[in-house]
């Protein structure tokens, strides 16, 4: 089955992987409160702009789905 959405290689695969767990970890260490809140800040955003490198589209799952993807992919979605 083929989708529109575009795959990733290996390489942004792996990468998102360790941005993704480095994001849990940093996540709960600001919720235990383990650092200074805004040194954690700092290096969520630093790995947020990594993230949106690889694709700056579709991580946003507080809004409307469509909102950020690119026309011609929903387009696509839309009629999958």
């Amino acid at each position: 089955m083929t989708t529109a959405i575009p795959k990733f290689t290996p390489e942004e695969n792996a990468r998102l992987t360790k941005i993704w767990d480095r994001l849990l970890e940093l996540y709960l260490e600001q919720a235990n409160g383990n650092r200074e809140g805004a040194v954690i800040e700092i290096e969520i955003q630093a790995l947020i702009q990594e993230r949106d490198a690889i694709r700056p589209w579709g991580w946003n799952t507080g809004r409307n789905w469509k909102d950020d993807i690119p026309k011609d992919i929903v387009e696509k979605l839309l009629r999958e």
